[in-house]
C-alpha cells in the first residue's frame, strides 16, 4: 500500500474551502448547525453534543462489492459487502443527541482513571482506544453517576448511520482526505480529533481514526421499512461503524458495517456517545 503523510495545510486548498461552505449551507436546511448546541459534563471538563434532527433516510447500500484483496469479512460470499444490503428506508422519529467528537483519551483517563490506548503519543485529545463494548458500558455508567442532566448511552447503529451521513446519499459526506484519517493519510496511528472537516450536522471524525462501538447486536438487514430500529434482541457480536486509521478507502463509508465481540478491545475500536436528556427515554431498546 502506498501510504502519504498529509496535514492540514497541505490538504486545504481551494476544494476544503469549498466543502466547508456547502457543510455550512447545508446545515440550515437540516435544522442543526455545525456548532455544538450543549454538552455533558465530566469530573473537570465536558462533551460537546450536537443536537440530530429526526428524519428518513436510507439505511445500508446498493453498491456491490465483489473481490477485493484488502476485505475480510465474508470471503466465502459471492458478494463482499451483502452485510450491508439490501437498502432499506429508516425513519429517526425524535431529534436526538450525538457527541461532536468520539471520546478522547484525556475524558476517559479523567472518569476512569486510567488510559488504556495503544497511541498514547498520539497525545490526549486522541480518540480513546483499546476499550471493549463492556469496557464502554463501564464509563457510561460512571458518567451518568457524575451529572443528573443526561443518561448517556451508544447510539444505535441506525442513529450512527444516520447522522454519519447528514443527508448525504453517498458513499462518504466529502472527499475522504477532507473529512477522515485513514489508510492514506494517518501515517499508521490516530490523531487529535477534530483536525478534519465535519459532516452538515457538525460531526468530526465520523469516519477514520478509530471504529466506533454501536449498542446493537449485529445481524442481517430487512427489506422492509423501520422506524427506530434497536437492532436484534440477542445476538454473539456488537456492531462498529466508521472505519479506522489503517483502512482502505472502500471502508471508510457511511453504510459499512463492521461487528466484534463485547469482549474485545483493540487499538483501532473507540466510541461516541448519545446522550438522552433525563426527562426523555433514557433507553433505545
Amino acid at each position: 500500500m502506498r501510504w502519504r503523510n498529509l496535514n492540514a495545510v497541505d490538504i486545504f486548498p481551494l476544494r476544503s474551502l469549498v466543502f466547508i461552505l456547502m457543510a455550512f449551507i447545508v446545515a440550515p436546511m437540516t435544522g442543526t448547525s455545525a456548532n455544538p448546541s450543549d454538552h455533558v459534563e465530566l469530573v473537570k471538563s465536558r462533551i460537546e453534543v450536537v443536537r440530530i434532527p429526526a428524519g428518513t433516510f436510507l439505511m445500508g447500500t446498493d453498491q456491490v462489492i465483489l473481490a477485493d484483496d484488502h476485505w475480510k469479512p465474508c470471503s466465502n460470499c459471492p458478494m463482499r459487502n451483502e452485510v450491508e444490503h439490501p437498502a432499506h428506508r429508516v425513519t429517526i422519529s425524535e431529534d436526538f443527541w450525538m457527541a461532536q467528537f468520539p471520546v478522547t483519551q484525556q475524558q476517559w483517563q479523567e472518569v476512569m482513571g486510567t488510559n488504556p490506548s495503544y497511541f498514547r503519543n498520539a497525545g490526549p485529545k486522541a480518540p480513546i482506544e483499546r476499550v471493549s463494548w463492556k469496557d464502554v458500558q463501564a464509563f457510561l455508567a460512571k458518567v451518568n453517576t457524575i451529572q443528573s442532566r443526561w443518561t448517556v448511552r451508544l447510539p444505535t447503529e441506525a442513529e450512527w448511520e444516520y447522522a454519519a451521513r447528514a443527508g448525504s446519499t453517498g458513499e462518504t459526506y466529502g472527499p475522504l482526505d477532507d473529512i477522515a484519517w485513514y489508510g492514506e493519510n494517518a501515517s499508521h496511528t490516530t490523531h487529535p480529533v477534530g483536525e478534519k472537516l465535519p459532516n452538515a450536522f457538525g460531526l468530526y471524525d465520523m469516519l477514520g481514526n478509530v471504529w466506533q462501538w454501536c449498542q446493537d447486536w449485529f445481524g442481517p438487514y430487512s427489506s422492509e421499512s423501520a422506524i427506530d430500529p434497536p437492532g436484534p434482541p440477542a445476538g454473539e457480536l456488537r456492531v462498529t461503524r466508521g472505519g479506522c486509521f489503517y483502512c482502505d478507502a472502500i471502508h471508510e463509508r457511511a453504510a459499512r458495517r463492521n461487528r466484534d465481540l463485547e469482549e474485545h478491545s483493540s487499538q483501532s475500536i473507540g466510541f461516541r456517545i448519545a446522550p438522552v436528556p433525563r426527562k426523555a427515554s433514557t433507553s433505545p431498546r
